[in-house]
């Protein structure tokens, strides 16, 4: 995301889209009550004796809209915000709006601590270029991309192999060939991390390195027990992955999950639940709050952060399995700095 125009002095803030990842952020970072002013198509308005129809004219216009809802779905390239148009000559009605990569939208809103570090989170990651997972064993291989809010599947590859038919030919019958020609389609591509069990991750880490197009670009081998995304959500949870995926939003949540299942089986330094956080949080004794992004954006969250203090937050995305795992636990989860 890139900021045009910065003045949070007067609770105005003008932002460029420059990637889906900035569509994550921007949903949690805006609520229902604030403002957006951007342009949108608005269909003419027709004689109430006539049928609209498909082929309406339509006019471009710059509206100011009051936010009601925003709606993100993960993997698509726009975020669809609803509200009620408070200036013009529409003032009063209702309007949705399509915002996508390369929209510039204007966001009126008195932001708060954690929002304010979203949206840097999200400037800082201007310029961050795709890392690309390849979890595969001898059958499939699960080619994934690493996003802030999650991890975006591009295919399934099957190897097409089988049995005596394959040994006899002694051949990948395409398999990695089809796998590099995917890994060559994707744009910015900065960084590999080729992983699973057995053998078979090594041997197409070795064709990577043989072949010249990937000069220039990091390539990983990590052997894991489990292939697809299961095995890349080990990788993440594990030390290996910290200098790798450093900064990457998504690695850090599965870490923080994993200290706090850690900590509720062992230690006892592990809370869950709006009324507990509360309680820890008002005795000084909070060190992380780990919060889903659905509980982000409720009422009680925002009265509860801006009652808190010293306390390292971070929002969980919905779309991962560190967010399922918060989710079971009320979405909200506590790590404390010391024992009761």
């Amino acid at each position: 995301m890139k900021i045009i125009e910065d003045d949070r002095k007067n609770s105005r803030i003008v932002l460029l889209i420059t990637t889906m990842d900035d569509l994550w952020y921007l949903k949690n970072i805006m609520a229902p009550g604030d403002s957006i002013i951007t342009s949108v198509f608005r269909r003419q308005e027709q004689n109430s004796d006539m049928t609209r129809a498909k082929s309406a004219e339509r006019k471009k216009i710059t509206v100011r809209l009051r936010i009601e809802k925003v709606d993100f779905l993960p993997y698509t390239d726009s975020l669809k915000i609803l509200g009620e148009i408070t200036e013009g000559e529409n003032t009063g009605s209702h309007q949705s709006v399509m915002v996508g990569v390369d929209d510039e939208i204007t966001l009126i809103k008195d932001m708060g601590q954690e929002e304010s570090k979203l949206l840097n989170e999200a400037v800082e990651s201007y310029y961050k270029n795709s890392v690309v997972f390849i979890s595969m064993d001898d059958e499939s291989c699960t080619v994934a991309l690493l996003k802030s809010y999650g991890i975006q599947d591009i295919g399934e590859i099957p190897s097409g192999r089988s049995g005596k038919d394959y040994e006899s030919k002694g051949s990948d019958s395409g398999y990695y060939s089809e796998i590099m020609r995917v890994l060559k389609n994707i744009r910015n591509l900065s960084t590999v991390i080729v992983l699973g069990p057995g053998f078979e991750h090594t041997k197409f880490y070795d064709a990577i390195k043989a072949d010249p197009y990937f000069n220039g670009i990091a390539v990983y081998d990590m052997p894991e027990t489990d292939s697809g995304k299961r095995g890349i959500y080990q990788f993440m949870g594990e030390k290996q992955s910290e200098d790798i995926l450093k900064g990457a939003r998504i690695a850090g949540d599965e870490k923080l999950i994993q200290n706090f299942l850690k900590n509720l089986n062992k230690t006892g330094l592990s809370v869950y639940g709006y009324d507990e956080i509360v309680k820890y949080a008002s005795m000084n004794m909070l060190e992380d709050l780990l919060i889903s992004e659905s509980k982000f954006r409720d009422p009680g969250t925002r009265v509860l952060l801006s009652q808190i203090n010293g306390v390292n937050v971070h929002v969980i995305s919905d779309y991962t399995d560190s967010g399922e795992i918060i989710k079971q636990f009320g979405g909200y989860c506590g790590i404390l700095r010391y024992r009761y």
